[in-house]
């Protein structure tokens, strides 16, 4: 992870990427890196939280990515249930990779439970390729470099296998703290209590203790260097 000047979030609804990646967003930035989350699909009501307006989800929202100092965020505000793969969302998506040239990209795994996160997954998948290519000049920009290192990360459907897991023992509060800026979402449940859980278990799993995230290993360029994502318990301090 040395190196990274810029990191590419892409998360299927509000609040996934700190679920999945919120630790080693909050690590990367530690590390000097700036971190752009792409927000694809909106807000779903539900009748626990439907007095909230959309301004301040969408305050929730920026809460949550100040806390763990993300630098920028695209909302896409594709409608739920309805969401759609099209030219048009696949050039969006293009559009901001050409923009950022991420150097780390993380977006939801492939075998995850839901079904957005899927289309997702295959958007983003689609959108990398596109990016570098020579055509979508649509899209505008010249066409980026591949990324060093492209994640799949877990949110309510944990990976049976996971190749690459990072300690986030100094990120779990700042994790935690940017999951309870999402208020109107705890109604739904104790998320907050739930990621910590999650971390928990992984970091047993990964290494015996403390708090880990972890991560499906997509695509990697390049030596992996000392405590690198070759193996299941690497990680970076």
């Amino acid at each position: 992870m040395t190196g990274v000047t810029d990191v590419l979030v892409v998360s299927p609804h509000p609040d996934d990427d700190v679920i999945g990646c919120g630790g080693s967003l909050a690590k990367h930035v530690r590390d000097g890196a700036r971190v752009t989350v792409v927000v694809v699909i909106g807000r779903e009501r539900s009748a626990l939280d439907d007095a909230v307006s959309d301004a301040e989800f969408a305050a929730e929202t920026e809460n949550a990515a100040k806390t763990l100092g993300v630098h920028r965020v695209v909302r896409f505000d594709e409608p739920s249930r309805d969401f759609a793969l099209s030219r048009r969302v696949h050039l969006n998506l293009v559009r901001v990779l050409r923009e950022v040239r991420p150097q780390v990209v993380y977006l939801p795994h492939d075998n995850d439970d839901d079904v957005e996160h899927r289309m997702v997954h295959q958007l983003t998948t689609e959108a990398l390729w596109m990016a570098q290519s020579e055509f979508f000049q649509e899209a505008g920009g010249p066409p980026m470099p591949a990324p060093r290192l492209v994640l799949g990360y877990e949110v309510w459907a944990p990976m049976a296998r996971f190749q690459y897991a990072e300690d986030i023992g100094g990120q779990i509060e700042t994790k935690v703290e940017a999951m309870r800026a999402y208020v109107s979402q705890l109604r739904h449940a104790a998320w907050d209590e739930g990621i910590r859980g999650l971390a928990r278990y992984r970091g047993a799993l990964a290494s015996g203790s403390g708090h880990a995230e972890v991560f499906q290993v997509l695509s990697l360029r390049g030596p992996a260097g000392p405590g690198g994502p070759a193996g299941s318990g690497g990680g970076r301090d």
